[in-house]
This record gives C-alpha cells, structure tokens and sequence, in this order.
C-alpha cells in the first residue's frame, strides 16, 4: 500500500524499491566529506559527482533519498586488470565495466538501454511493469529473473545471480533496514538517486552515472549532448509563443489535491514548454497537498489539465467529484494524461524510456501548450482524455 500512495502522491516511476545502503558499508560522514565539490562533467544533475583520480574513478552520490540530509555515499571504479590503488577503502571498489546489474527500477532499465547494454540486465524488480522490448523478450523465454520488491525482496534469487552491482534507490531513511542483510550476504549495491532531481535534463543526465560504470563515458557525453541540445532549442521555441496558457495538474486523494511544488520536475517542464504552472509561487520541489475547494477556486482560470493520476477518461474523473465536470479545461476538452504508453500490467513507459526522452516529453507539451508551433507532432508519452 505505501508503495501505491508514493506513486499517487509524488508521480515517481513505475516501481518504488526501498534500499538504502552503500557499497557494502555506512555512508561517509560529513565531517569526512563536503558535498560541495568538482562534480568533473557533470552540468545539470545534483545528486551525484563523477571525479578522475590517478587510476580510478570516484563516484559520490548525495543525499539519495528524501529528507536526507549530508549523507554521502562512495565509490571506487577501478578497471579490471589494474592494481587497486594504495589509500582508498577497497570494500568500496567496484571492478569496471561491470558485466552484470540487477535493476530495481524501470528507470535503471532505461538508462541501460539508451547506453546499448541492456544484455548485462541479469534479473529486475516487477518485471511485469517493464516496457523495454528487448527485455520482454527475454521474459517470454524465460530468461530474465524478477527479484521480487520492497518486502518480498527473493534474497536467495540475488545471491545466485551473483551480480556485479544492485541497482537501487531509497524512498526515505526508514529503508535502512536493508542494509545489514544485503551486507551479510555480500551483495553490492550503488544508490541511485535521479527520480529526486528538479529538472528534466538533470535526470537524464544520470545517464553519465550509469555510463562510468559500464565504461562508456564518451558514449554518454555524445547522447547526453544530443538530448541536451535539442531540449534547448525546445524550450526557445516555446518562448516564441505569445501567450502562456495557465496549467493545473493531479487529481485529488482523500479529500487532498496532491500538487507539485513550484521548483519541482513538473513545474520545469510546464515553464520550459511555455506555459503558466498554476502553483508556480510555491517553492517546494515536492509534491504538497492542496484543499479541494481551493483547487476548484484556482481550476476556474486553469486552461489546460495535465496528469490526471488513474483517470483515463472524462467519466472516470467525474466519478471523483462531480464538480470537476465544471472546471474550464474539462468543458474545453484541454485535459491531458501522461499514459499514452502503459502495459497491460500497468507499467508506464512515462517512467520509463521517458528518463532518458526530456525531448521528446517537451515536444509533447509543447505540442499540447502551444499546437500553433508544433502542428505535425503526434505526442508519444501524452494522450487526450475523452469520453470513454
């Protein structure tokens, strides 16, 4: 049921797995390490720092989960043949290019595949969610283990597979209970923290992340670079536009509407698609919860509506509250849902391929906030809501 709300609450990807150690021991202290530092080339994401050391890499992830506070976790990337370099802590290296990753996240999957290495995937959490098709493939012969999640974590599983890393991301510090068993049993795990980044290309930019662990760091700057300017040139476009549509989002929970804050992932994507994000005062970069009669007060200026949770059709919202009927973009028929590419399981490719598209996920919203300018694009990640 938590991992449900989450995804409710804080549109995270398709499958929440909460892990939270790091390679094979505790964080380093603050008082060891300063989380202001050279990040080498990293531009846009926040929460990790790729630095060149005389024979080996030093990967530094910060504060991986939400609420965290100063807590950094290292690792050591050595190549494979070379000799472990004297002063570093060698429960904290990891051999390079590793040749096999069990991934607890669609995203993971993702960032994987955009590199072209999706045949080192050995096993995966919640596989049905999974929308790669090269890795479906492997599923129907058989060949792609699913390691279970959260609670129901298939430990034995894990320890046969021997994996070189384990992929995995914390929700909050209460996953600490993973640590020792997965400790006790020899397993490393690198934290993953890119779902808490602010902005779009900072997410993507995870890709450098996962790239110095496969020893494809030049791969990663050219594809990187691709995506980065063409998002760019994106968001000048849509500044070209004369106007600036006002945006709600979300759907209400328990008598709550849960927004995105004003600096969050969402709130960047509206504002670099060109449009005016109806909660763009607040300055949270997390969801928050909003009353309902104040949503129904500011909805009566909203033009468009984006993200409308597990409602796929008009019906299916008034079901909610029948009031909804009344706000402008749902009489306008402006009312648009980040489901266009979802399995019959449920798992949504939005959380998935969609890490590694910021371009393609602009180009949709521009395409909605804007159609005068882009007036061939069909959208990918985004469908109208109808009818039925």
């Amino acid at each position: 049921m938590k991992r449900l709300i989450l995804r409710i609450l804080l549109f995270l990807p398709s499958f929440l797995i909460i892990i939270l150690t790091s390679c094979g021991g505790s964080p380093d202290s603050p008082s060891q390490r300063t989380v202001e530092k050279d990040c080498g080339p990293v531009r846009h994401a926040r929460g990790f720092c790729i630095e060149d050391k005389d024979g080996y890499k030093e990967i530094t992830v910060l504060n991986p989960w939400q609420g965290a506070s100063d807590r950094v976790f290292t690792y050591y990337l050595v190549e494979r043949g070379e000799t472990v370099p004297e002063g570093i802590d060698p429960d904290k290296v990891i051999r390079t290019p590793v040749e096999s990753i069990i991934c607890l996240s669609t995203t993971h999957v993702a960032l994987i595949d955009f590199l072209g290495k999706t045949e080192k995937i050995k096993a995966v959490s919640n596989r049905n969610l999974i929308n790669n098709s090269r890795l479906k493939q492997r599923m129907e012969k058989g060949e792609l283990p699913d390691i279970g999640f959260e609670q129901n974590l298939n430990y034995e599983k894990i320890v046969s597979i021997q994996p070189d890393i384990v992929m995995a991301y914390g929700v909050d510090s209460e996953a600490t209970g993973y640590l020792d068993k997965l400790r006790e049993l020899g397993i490393t795990v690198v934290m993953n923290g890119e779902y808490l980044e602010p902005t779009p290309l900072a997410q993507a930019e995870w890709v450098r992340f996962m790239a110095a662990f496969l020893g494809l760091d030049e791969k990663a700057e050219e594809k990187f670079t691709a995506i980065e300017n063409e998002y760019k040139e994106l968001v000048d476009l849509a500044s070209q536009a004369d106007d600036s549509p006002v945006i709600m989002a979300g759907l209400p929970w328990q008598n709550n509407w849960f927004v995105p804050g004003g600096r969050s992932f969402f709130a960047t994507l509206v504002n670099d698609a060109g449009g005016d994000y109806l909660w763009a005062g607040n300055d949270s970069r997390e969801n928050f919860p909003v009353d309902m009669e104040k949503v129904f007060e500011a909805g009566q200026n909203a033009d468009i509506w984006l993200n409308t949770g597990t409602a796929s059709t008009k019906e299916d919202i008034l079901k909610i509250d029948r009031r909804l009927g009344q706000l402008p973009p749902f009489k306008n028929g402006r009312v648009y849902n980040n489901n266009a590419r979802v399995n019959k399981h449920g798992g949504n490719d939005y959380w998935e391929s969609g890490i590694t598209s910021p371009h393609i996920i602009l180009r949709d919203l521009i395409s909605i906030i804007h159609p005068e300018l882009l007036p061939r694009h069909e959208t990918v990640y985004f469908r109208k809501v109808e009818e039925k």
